[in-house]
C-alpha cells in the first residue's frame, strides 16, 4: 500500500450497539450482570473472549 497507510474501517454504530446485545444474549446476561460477574470470577475462555470484544466496543463507542 502507498505511504504505508492503513486502510479505515467505519463501524455504524448502530452496528457496534447491536453486537453488544447479540454477545450479551448469547450468555443470557446483561451488560451490568456479565460486569458483576467478571468481578467476582474468573472467566472461562469464551467469556473472556467476550469481554475483550465488549472492551473493544465501548473504546469504539466512546464510553
Amino acid at each position: 500500500m502507498e505511504g504505508g497507510m492503513s486502510p479505515v474501517v467505519t463501524v455504524e454504530r448502530s452496528k457496534l450497539e447491536e453486537r453488544r446485545r447479540e454477545l450479551l444474549a448469547a450468555l443470557g446476561l446483561s451488560l451490568d450482570e456479565f460486569r458483576a460477574l467478571a468481578e467476582t470470577r474468573t472467566l472461562t475462555g469464551h467469556e473472556f473472549d467476550v469481554k475483550e470484544e465488549l472492551d473493544e466496543i465501548a473504546f469504539l463507542l466512546g464510553e
